[in-house]
Formats: C-alpha cells, sequence, structure tokens
C-alpha cells in the first residue's frame, strides 16, 4: 500500500451579462437546464465533472465528491486501463452525471505532471528534480511503496525513474500529490508552462528542461511563430532524454486538454492560482474562474486569492469559463498581525505568543520577501501545522498597516468557552452572542457555535490588537 508521508490558456472573456444568460438559460446540450444552480445543491440533474486529487476508492472520491465508476471507462497514463491501475493521491479528471447528491462517472482520465529520469534529491527529502522540473513534497504527498522505506532519499539520482502526480504551479515547480518509481524504459513525458519559445531554434522551456521539437508532431498548437508559445500549458513527449544538457528531442507536443467539454452543469476544478486578471476573475492551473456576488467563499476572501493560493472552484462551466459558485482555500492555517520578530527562517506575530511561523525555500511571498520583513510590518500568512504551536507557511503577504490580529487552524482542545488552535488558548467569553458564525458567514449564536465545534473542527477567531500587545478577541467563525 502506498502512505502519506507529508494549467494557462488564456480564454476569450465573455460578458458577464451574456454568460449569465447563458448559464440560466441552457443546460450542458442546450436545453433549458433543470439544474441551474447545481454544484451541491442536493436537487436536479445534469452533467458533472471534477479535476483534482484522488482521496479514496469505493468507487472514485475526487475533491471531497464521490464518483459511481461502475459504468466508467478508464484512461491511466495515456492507456485504457482499469480502477486497479489507480492509487490514493493520483490527479484526475472525472466526466459523468450528477442527479441529486448523486454522482456516476463516464470516464475517468489520469494524468501525471512527469514522468522520468531523476536528477538529484534534496538532503532534507522535501524536494528532487526530475528531467528538469523542480517536484515539492510535503506531509500531503503520497509515496509508493515501490521506493525503498517510502523515502525518496533511497531514489538513486541518475538512475531511478519516478511518475510524479501534482498540481503545476505558476513558476512551473510541481507540488507533488504522488510519486511512484518507474521502469527505466519509461516514454519522457512532462506538463508545464512554456517559457524561452523560439521557433527559429525549435525548442522552448519547461522549468529547466529545454525541449527540441524539430522533428515533433505538433497537435493543435498554435502555429509556432517567434515566441508566441510563452505561457500556454502543454505536455511534451519524447524518446531521448539528455541529462547532459537537460534536453527533451520531443515526439508530440500538445495543449494540456483539461479533458471535460465545453459545457458542464457541475465543475469542480483543485490546484493553485497561475493568474489573476482582476477582482474575482483568475486562473488555477489552466482553468479560468470568475465569481459573482453571489460566490460564497470559504476558508478565505476574494482579496486572498493571490499568485500561488491553493484553491478550489465549483460551479458552471461554460465556453471556457467556470463561474463559481463555491471558491475554498485549501491552507487551514492562517494567521494575520504585525510581526513582532524575525529570527533566521521563523517569525513570530505580536498577540499570539507562542505561535511560530516557519518559513522554507516552497514559501511564497507577496509584495516582499523575507529578507525585507521586520518588526511592525503587518502580514498575512497561509500555511499547514507544522506541529502543536507552529506553522510551516505556504504563503506570506505584506499588508497594509492595520490592527487586525486573525487566527485560523483545526481546534487542538475545546474547554467550556476556551478554545485552543496551534497551541494558543483563547477565550471566547468577550465575544458577543451576535459574532458567533456558521460555515455561511452567517450569525448562529454561542450556543450553536459551540454545539457544532469538535477537536480537527477548523474555527477563525478575529481580534484588535492593543497598544499593550494583548488582543481583544470579538468573532469567531466555523470554516469548512
Amino acid at each position: 500500500m502506498a502512505t502519506l508521508v507529508t494549467s494557462r490558456w488564456i480564454f476569450s472573456l465573455m460578458g458577464m451579462m451574456g454568460l449569465a444568460a447563458l448559464l440560466t438559460a441552457c443546460g450542458s446540450d442546450g436545453a433549458p437546464s433543470v439544474s441551474a444552480s447545481g454544484s451541491g445543491s442536493g436537487s436536479g440533474s445534469g452533467s458533472a465533472s471534477a479535476s483534482g486529487t484522488i482521496t479514496g476508492f469505493g468507487s472514485v472520491i475526487v475533491n471531497g465528491k464521490r464518483f459511481d465508476t461502475s459504468s466508467s471507462s478508464f484512461t491511466v497514463d495515456g492507456q485504457s486501463g482499469s480502477q486497479g491501475d489507480l492509487k490514493i493521491g493520483m490527479t484526475v479528471t472525472v466526466n459523468g452525471s450528477f442527479n441529486g447528491e448523486q454522482r456516476s462517472a463516464s470516464a475517468v482520465l489520469q494524468k501525471d505532471a512527469v514522468e522520468g529520469l531523476v536528477q538529484s534529491v534534496a538532503a532534507d527529502g522535501l524536494s528532487l528534480i526530475v528531467m528538469g522540473q523542480t517536484v515539492l513534497v510535503d506531509n500531503t504527498t503520497v509515496i509508493d511503496d515501490n521506493i525503498p522505506g517510502r523515502n525518496l532519499q533511497n531514489l538513486v539520482s541518475g538512475t531511478d525513474h519516478v511518475e510524479v502526480n501534482g498540481h503545476i504551479r505558476s513558476n512551473g515547480v510541481i507540488q507533488a500529490t504522488f510519486i511512484e518509481k518507474k521502469p527505466a524504459n519509461v516514454t519522457p513525458e512532462v506538463r508545464g508552462f512554456v517559457t524561452n519559445h523560439s521557433d527559429g531554434a525549435k525548442t522552448f522551456q519547461l522549468g529547466a528542461l529545454t525541449v527540441n521539437y524539430a522533428t515533433a508532431l505538433i497537435s493543435d498548437m498554435p502555429a509556432p511563430s517567434g515566441g508566441n508559445w510563452n505561457g500556454l500549458l502543454v505536455e511534451a513527449k519524447g524518446t531521448l532524454f539528455t541529462a547532459a544538457t537537460t534536453t527533451l528531442t520531443a515526439t508530440k507536443v500538445e495543449p494540456d486538454n483539461r479533458g471535460v467539454g465545453n459545457r458542464v452543469d457541475e465543475f469542480e476544478v483543485e490546484g493553485y492560482v497561475t493568474q489573476v486578471h482582476g477582482p474575482g476573475d483568475f486562473v488555477i492551473g489552466n482553468t479560468r474562474v470568475q465569481t459573482t456576488a453571489s460566490t460564497e467563499f470559504r476558508g478565505g476572501a476574494i482579496d486572498e486569492i493571490v499568485v500561488g493560493a491553493k484553491l478550489s472552484a465549483e460551479g458552471r462551466w461554460e465556453n471556457g469559463v467556470l463561474l463559481a459558485k463555491h471558491v475554498k482555500f485549501h491552507q487551514s492555517v492562517r494567521l494575520e498581525g504585525d510581526i513582532q520578530t524575525v529570527a533566521g527562517s521563523s517569525i513570530t506575530i505580536t498577540g499570539l505568543p507562542g505561535v511560530t511561523v516557519t518559513v522554507n525555500g516552497q514559501t511564497e511571498f507577496k509584495d516582499g520577501s523575507l529578507g525585507n520583513l521586520s518588526h511592525g510590518d503587518h502580514i498575512r500568512v497561509r500555511g499547514r501545522l507544522n506541529g502543536t504551536d507552529s506553522m510551516l507557511a505556504t504563503l506570506v503577504e505584506l499588508r497594509a498597516s492595520d490592527n487586525d490580529v486573525d487566527l485560523q487552524g483545526p481546534v487542538q482542545a475545546v474547554s467550556n468557552q476556551t478554545l485552543t488552535i496551534l497551541g494558543l488558548a483563547i477565550n471566547t467569553a468577550g465575544i458577543s452572542d451576535g459574532n458567533f458564525e456558521g460555515l455561511t458567514d452567517q450569525s448562529i449564536g454561542r450556543t450553536a457555535f459551540f454545539n457544532a465545534v469538535r477537536v480537527g473542527t477548523v474555527v477563525k477567531i478575529k481580534g484588535e490588537l492593543l497598544s499593550n500587545g494583548t488582543v481583544i478577541w470579538d468573532e469567531a467563525e466555523l470554516e469548512d
């Protein structure tokens, strides 16, 4: 068994009014839709697709949604396969239908991010280079048991080959969700965003990999001209990878196909934000997402949608745009406040005593860097637990000066009116009854709030920093 160890096509933008009219009037076949709301409404029926990570079986569970696969076809690594070829952590696209809360798959398509030679493994085992691609590993990455000890440091650089499933980030880095060892005779293949395209030289780069497409089949790509492929998310396959020059001689280059139809009543995508065009208009992987006034945000707010944030969005897919009903932020730990100290790779926040923020090579910075952060700077941090009272930051954002202090994470203990999050005991006695909110941001009162809270429930506590360095907590919210 495996165990847990831890693109970008630019779409023509329809006018929002026209798109909304289409969404209201048409179903996936152009007929009036019986599920205009769709998306987990519990009623109606229509087409359904999901793109993300397999989190379980008993059918196939993707992004927390179960699809019955009894009548499904399977494509695994480009070949016809079966459900038995799939493993937890693999990235897939599922196409099918929904009827109320029941979903059925007609096709499951698995795609890896890179398959090829391991060139190096970091000493800490948290990253590796595979055919010129930087692959990051965290505590959610599934390492297959065909890697000795399920330890990446047991891979032999220059000899071993691996298949990596994961999400491709804006900088071309792959955040791995699944890694397994492969035979030495695998067909080298890689997906990524094109940089340094030169039609004259018939080359482009994916990460640190140079792809030579002089003799390749160019399938469904724009006619090459100058550097016009730059920014496109593509898949390149070849027969020869030259490690000395980190060059792939390609046999085929094609745009990364999302794998869903032109219209889907209920579509969910998971991944990292690779572009932001404006408030509520952004790209996850290569899927353009737009929000409306009725979009529900879970675990974050619209102004927190920045390049590098890990999100999922669910709604209706129409003519190259996902009109989102829900947007969910996936890093469950969040802090906001003024920096108290910066020491080495650690940051502390005024008003959150004992809580440590750790940054590393995987941390992305917006409007700043670790080197120019200092005492008193107001920051917003997203990440994941790294211990009882510490978090590993995946995103640090420098903000305008503010007295707000936020603490969000899974509850570690509940005692009367006190919640312990990241090792910090928060007494909620001073929060007014009307400032306890449920998952839909509606006031539910203190009693209902505490009836819903258990160890592991994600809660956000908001407060105001006083001049003496203490915090007055004034709001508590349940988070999904």
